[in-house]
Formats: structure tokens, sequence, C-alpha cells
């Protein structure tokens, strides 16, 4: 079970899909004056099976919160509005410009969100209309610019890539990762039942490959469905600049065989994370796994090779180089190390869209169920 591999390439992260349409707020500055005006891009993206007949509405109710203060205000569309009703068929994209009065009585990190869409929001940093300009702090702006806000039904999960690298013949490895949001927080029964909105379906393909091979096998590939809470902004602390999260969940792990050749293990895990943000632009994160072994029968040493703890590393900049690591110490003689770092080639179009080059280094055990 133990391996040594180095690896590089540009990874490509799949847009999220949704089953309505998507709506995603961008304004033209980070940063306005209290009194006065900032325009926002308004994205929509109909994501469904049938037109917005509709189209765009030429006033959009919003609501604005920060720290102190709350207030009420509306968008207006502004030029080119000609073409605002016009429907929406379904799988186009339409793009508009408006306009919002940013309130006198607030200021800092000041979040603004659609009344009729609670997932489509826009953080600004606001300073006072008047007296000294207040030193922001990276509270929900921040917290944006990272991976805290509600995300859409369908998003990645663990980190998507392809690479390519060595490690003996040549090899390449590539993982899939997303996740499902199985109530929807406007829903019925996330009203009645809180929390329910975030119980998340999860799943995971990671594949050895090797390329260099004759005929190319594949020399290994597990498969992790999983059923999970997921709440990764449980409690915030230090003007924003702490940030609690937690995951907790069931796992299944196999390699997709049956008979004597199948490996599978079943866990109970529990992931709190630690997120401190050195400024706006950086920050660090601590989220150990901790997890319990439910059934491992016909694979009864794994915890000799993976022990009970993952315990991930991770120092990152936005739209920059991020870097982590993940620590493993099995009961016996096991343990490994992996490391990655990635940096943004292509601006994202959308949160969950975007390329990659991705470093990845790995020593160890326990990297896959077989030998």
């Amino acid at each position: 079970m133990r391996s040594s591999r180095i690896v590089i390439a540009i990874c490509l992260c799949v847009l999220a899909g949704a089953s309505r349409a998507e709506w995603l707020l961008k304004p033209e500055a980070d940063r306005v004056q209290a009194g006065q005006w900032l325009e926002v891009n308004v994205f929509v993206l109909n994501d469904t099976a049938s037109a917005i007949t509709e189209g765009l509405p030429a006033r959009l109710p919003a609501n604005a919160l920060s720290a102190n203060a709350s207030a009420t205000l509306t968008l207006e569309a502004v030029e080119p509005t000609s073409g605002l009703a016009a429907p929406i068929a379904p799988g186009a994209f339409r793009k508009q410009r408006y306009r919002v009065r940013i309130p006198e009585n607030l200021s800092g990190a000041v979040q603004i969100v659609l009344e009729h869409v609670p997932t489509a929001r826009v953080h600004v940093a606001v300073d006072a209309a008047s007296g000294p300009t207040p030193i922001a702090s990276p509270s929900d702006s921040t917290l944006l610019r990272v991976d805290t806000v509600p995300e859409p039904v369908l998003s990645p999960y663990e980190p998507m890539y392809v690479l390519a690298g060595m490690r003996g013949a040549n090899t390449a490895r590539f993982q899939l990762s997303f996740k499902y949001r199985l109530f929807d927080e406007r829903g019925a029964l996330a009203r009645i039942v809180p929390g329910l909105d975030k119980l998340h379906f999860g799943f995971t393909q990671t594949s050895l490959w090797d390329i260099g091979g004759s005929s190319a096998p594949f020399r290994d590939t597990s498969y992790r469905p999983a059923l999970f809470y997921y709440e990764p902004q449980l409690a915030v602390s230090g003007g924003g600049r702490h940030l609690f999260g937690l995951e907790s969940g069931i796992e299944h792990e196999s390699n997709g065989r049956d008979g004597e050749r199948s490996r599978s293990i079943n866990i109970a895990y529990v992931r709190p994370s630690w997120r401190w943000f050195l400024d706006d632009e950086h920050y660090f994160s601590v989220g150990p796994k901790v997890y319990a072994y439910l059934e491992r029968d016909d694979n009864s040493d794994i915890g000799q090779y993976r022990g009970h703890v993952d315990l991930d590393l991770r120092y990152g900049k936005r739209d920059g180089w991020l870097f982590s690591s993940l620590l493993r110490k099995g009961n016996g003689p096991g343990q490994s190390l992996q490391l990655d770092a990635s940096y943004p080639i292509r601006q994202p179009f959308f949160a969950n869209a975007g390329g990659y080059l991705h470093f990845q280094y790995f020593n160890g055990y326990g990297e896959r169920l077989t030998l």
C-alpha cells in the first residue's frame, strides 16, 4: 500500500449545475461610500427546462445588512433596458446592469441580498458618509472570496483535477467530486426542520491510471458516496477574522469490484474546521477529519495504514496560490503525506468554474484500498 508520486497538471473545475435559474451578483467596485450609488452586474443562467417568460424585472427589492444596522433598498436597472422583459430561454444566459444607493446608516462590511433569490448576494466595503474611514475587517466580504457563501444545489466537493506524473512508470491520477444539497433553504421542509437545508449527498471518484503501461490500465479506482451535514459558518468571532465550520456524516468507500477482489469500508466521521483570515486576501485553515470504522470486514488492516485522523492544513490567497497538506498516521507503521499547490490560470466565470495549474506530491500508505 506504500506509494510515492509527484504530479503536475492543468486541471479544470466544472461549472456546477442546478435545477433552477442561477443568479450571480458582481459589483463594479469592492468599496463605496455611504449615500453613493453602487453599480451591480446581475447574471442569470436559466438552467431549467422552461423559459423565464417574464425576463428580468426593472427593479429588484433587496435587504442590506452590516454589523450594526440593516436597511431595505432597491436595485434599479440601467441602460440598456430595451430587452429587459424578453423571455430567457432554457439554457440561455442574461446579463443586466443595475444600480443601488447605499443607505447612509450602513458602514463597514455590508451584505446585499435579493429578496426573491436569497442565495443571490453581494458584499462590499462601505465607508461612512462622514468622519474617518473605518478600517475594513475581513468579515462577510472576505468569506465570499473563499468558499463559504450559500451554495448552489450542485457544487464541487473535494478538489477536481487530472494529474500526470511519475511513480515508477508514468502514472496519471484524476479525481471527480461533487456535493448535492438535498433540501432547498426556501422549501417547506427546511422551514419546519431547522438545519435540514444543510444535509448533503456527496460523491468522489479517484482513479490511478498507468498511462505508461501496456494497454494503459486503470490500476485502482475508489468510489466514495457520502451523506453528511455541512455548515461552513457555524460560528464567527474576532470581527469576522475567525470562522468555525462543521461537517459530519457517514461515508462508504469501495473499489467497485465483487467477490474476492472486493475491498470496501464504511466510516462515520466528523470534520470541524477553523479558518483564520489574516487580511482581506490571505487565510489559514485547519480541518481534522476524525473517523471510526463501522465496517471493514474485507479490509480489516486498513487502520494500520490510515489510522483514524486526516489532518488538513491550508494557506491561501484569493485569486492566487493555495497550498495544502494532508497528514495521516496509521495505527501501525503506516503514515502518509500529501502536498498540493494550485494557482488559477484563468478568471472563473462563475464561482465554481475555472482552470488551475496544480502540483501534487504523495508519499506513504493508504492511498488506495488494494495493494
